[in-house]
């Protein structure tokens, strides 16, 4: 059973390779068809969870430069700083010893841009911290980022981009993301409202320090894209180096129009961990589906994939990943989108690993990729533009984790985030956000509940 079960994990791991492969073949074969007629679109971006997003047929490649109002020769610098109170329950969102207390948040940042159309290079800056006055003082924060991105466009369908990053942060995950996400930064914001909103993870104190290396080449066509990339890293932490470890990962992504309404989506990803100590392991994500476009007032996705993970000399582990979702459009300023996900992983580990499952964006406990269960979450999300300078959204999600091995164990969590912001200036935005999230296991020590209320404003200069 264990050789069949290591026969299966390889064939499905050299699939995300011909996954891969097959998205670029495709990507050569119809720029050749399409190369008279290219009209290009911006790609949809894979999420952790669902499908992309519908791709639009529209919008150009080409970026658009940054809003900032201060110039350097040809440079448009864009500096920012953000000023936050908060009060947060379980700054750590442990379930043995939670930590509460008012805090104050600092954000300045800068992005130094210079595009000429076919360059468009990036600088930036930033640092992220946060003073509790009421704690001791080793649970401050002070991290800082810094990096440069260069895209290069030769032609209007095809683009290069290169990231190098810096990231500096007080606090670490109890369990690393086995998938690396993509690299976040003033150069690479998160997607506003709802689309940017994640369930905070457990952490500890423990500095470290990350360099990330990316790489990716963006093709579109008249009806389709492909993407390709690489990732290398390595995070080093300085108490203890034994936890030190490097990361290497290659991913594709791929669409394509099949009629006017409906569209075919895949996407893939594999990493290689190489901790410091203790034995090495790779992990993968690989899935397909179909989605719409919007039609009527609705559109929809649903998609199926296969994700796994494997410890040199121990064991290995996989299952289904499958899900689909609705969205519905009421008003020209009003989305909504209700989605299912289900995430299955049978191992035969023996050995703890010290990285989790991906795809569970509002799960608030890192689930070792050596735990056998089963994972549904059902996800509803929201935006509303109130006012031309005023909007909201909302994201409530619900999961149950079943436990596939041993004695029988059900595990939920719920998530739920609400937030509003308010330009009151063309410079000057104001916000609120609350966000909850609770863990409750019938295994002693680990249930735990969080809440986090952040008020505060971002200035542009």
């Amino acid at each position: 059973m264990r050789s069949a079960q290591h026969l299966v994990l390889q064939t499905t791991s050299g699939g995300v390779r011909t996954l891969v492969f097959c998205v670029g073949l495709i990507g050569c074969a119809l720029g050749q068809i399409d190369r008279a007629s290219a009209q290009t679109f911006t790609a949809p971006t894979p999420t952790t969870v669902g499908s992309p997003a519908v791709p639009s047929l529209a919008a150009q490649v080409s970026t658009v430069p940054s809003s900032g109002v201060l110039s350097l020769d040809q440079w448009i610098l864009t500096p920012t700083v953000g000023v936050y109170a908060l009060y947060d329950s379980n700054i750590h969102t442990s379930a043995t010893d939670p930590m509460s207390g008012p805090a104050f948040h600092f954000h300045p940042a800068i992005l130094a841009d210079y595009n000429s159309g076919i360059h468009d290079t990036q600088f930036y800056g930033n640092i992220d911290s946060t003073i509790y006055p009421t704690l001791n003082s080793t649970n401050n924060t002070f991290n800082k980022q810094a990096g440069v991105i260069e895209k290069y466009s030769p032609l209007p369908d095809l683009l290069f981009t290169v990231h190098g990053d810096y990231t500096h942060n007080t606090n670490t995950y109890v369990l690393q993301n086995s998938l690396p996400a993509p690299v976040t930064s003033p150069g690479t914001p998160p997607p506003p409202g709802a689309g940017g909103i994640i369930a905070a993870q457990q952490t500890v104190v423990d500095p470290n320090d990350t360099y990330t290396g990316t790489g990716t080449i963006l093709k579109q066509f008249s009806l389709g894209s492909v993407t390709v990339g690489g990732t290398l890293q390595t995070t080093q932490f300085s108490q203890n180096s034994s936890q030190s470890y490097n990361t290497s990962s290659y991913n594709g992504s791929g669409n394509y129009y099949i009629t006017p309404a409906f569209y075919v989506f895949s996407d893939g990803i594999q990493s290689f961990q190489s901790p410091e100590t203790g034995p090495g392991s790779n992990y993968f994500r690989a899935r397909a589906g179909v989605g719409s476009a919007q039609i009527g007032l609705f559109s929809g996705f649903v998609y199926y994939g296969q994700q796994g993970s494997e410890v040199n000399g121990d064991g290995n582990a996989g299952g289904d990943i499958y899900g689909g979702g609705i969205n519905y459009f009421p008003t020209a300023v009003w989305t909504m989108n209700f989605s299912v996900d289900r995430l299955r992983n049978i191992s035969n580990i023996t050995s703890g690993v010290p990285f989790a499952l991906g795809g569970l964006p509002f799960v608030p406990v890192g689930v070792s990729a050596a735990t056998s269960l089963e994972t549904t979450t059902l996800t509803f999300k929201t935006n509303y533009q109130i006012s031309q300078q005023t909007s909201g959204h909302a994201v409530v999600s619900y999961s149950l984790g079943q436990q596939l091995s041993g004695t029988p164990i059900n595990d939920t969590t719920w998530f739920a985030d609400v937030g509003i912001s308010h330009q009151l200036r063309q410079n000057l935005t104001m916000s609120f956000d609350y966000q909850y999230s609770s863990f409750v296991s019938p295994t002693p020590q680990t249930s735990f509940t969080r809440s986090l209320v952040t008020v505060g404003g971002n200035y542009t200069f």
